[in-house]
C-alpha cells in the first residue's frame, strides 16, 4: 500500500501544475466532455455526493455549477493536486465543494453516506485488486438507492483521433491501460452489487452509470 501511494504522490506531484491541460480538447468540445454530460445526469437537488480521485475537481467543478444544491466533498491522495482544486475552487466562488486528503482504499465515512459517488479518469491508474478495493469502498459509502458514476478512458475508432489517443496512452498512463480498456464493465460492477444502467461514449472517453442491484 505504501508503494501505491507513494507512486500515486509522486506522479501527481509533477503533473499537478499543468494536469488541467489535459482537459482542453473537453472544452473546446462541450459536447464530446463527459464531465458535463455526468453533470446533467444529476438532478439539481440536496444530494451528497462523493468525488473519488477528484484531482484537480473537474468533474467536481462541473457537477456543483450545474447543481447548486448538491453537497460535494471531494478526496485525494495527492496534497498537490488537492492545492490545486481548491485554488481553483476558491477563485471561482464554488461555495458546495470541500476536499479532503483521504486513502480512497479505506475511506474514513460511515456506510451508506452518499446518495452518489463518481470517480474521473483515476481507475485506469491502478492494478486491478486496488481498483477493485477502491470500487467496493465506493459501494460501501454509497446508499441502498444510490447512484455510482465512472469516467475513464475509451478507444477511439477514428484514425487521427485513435493516433492522438494512443500516443497520450503510451507516453502518460501505466503500461496496464490496454487491459483496462478490454475490462468488462458490466461483470464488475456486477461483483460489487451494481447493475450498469448506461455507457456513453464521449471524447477519448466513457461515461459509466450504474444502480444497486435490488437485494444488495
Amino acid at each position: 500500500m505504501q508503494e501505491y501511494e507513494g507512486r500515486i504522490k509522486l506522479k501527481f506531484k509533477m503533473l499537478a501544475t499543468f494536469y488541467d491541460l489535459f482537459d482542453i480538447p473537453f472544452r473546446l468540445n462541450p459536447a464530446g466532455n463527459p464531465r458535463l454530460a455526468l453533470a446533467n445526469k444529476i438532478p439539481n437537488a440536496p444530494l451528497r455526493i462523493l468525488d473519488v480521485c477528484v484531482g484537480t475537481a473537474n468533474s467536481a467543478i462541473a457537477v456543483a455549477q450545474a447543481n447548486n444544491q448538491n453537497q460535494i466533498i471531494g478526496i485525494d491522495l495527492s496534497p498537490d493536486m488537492i492545492a490545486v482544486a481548491e485554488n481553483k475552487i476558491r477563485k471561482l466562488g464554488i461555495q458546495n465543494i470541500s476536499i479532503r486528503e483521504m486513502d480512497a482504499t479505506k475511506m474514513s465515512f460511515k456506510n451508506g453516506e452518499f446518495d452518489i459517488a463518481m470517480i474521473s479518469f483515476a481507475l485506469h491508474e491502478l492494478g486491478y485488486e486496488l481498483m477493485m478495493s477502491i470500487l467496493k469502498e465506493m459501494g460501501r459509502v454509497v446508499k441502498e438507492s444510490g447512484l455510482l458514476y465512472i469516467i475513464d478512458y475509451e478507444r477511439e475508432e477514428g484514425l487521427f483521433k485513435s493516433i492522438i489517443l494512443s500516443v497520450h496512452l503510451k507516453i502518460f498512463e501505466p503500461a496496464h491501460i490496454q487491459q483496462f480498456l478490454r475490462y468488462d464493465w458490466n461483470k464488475i460492477l456486477q461483483s460489487i452489487g451494481f447493475r450498469v444502467t448506461s455507457i456513453e461514449k464521449y471524447l477519448f472517453s466513457k461515461l459509466i452509470s450504474a444502480c444497486r442491484n435490488s437485494g444488495s
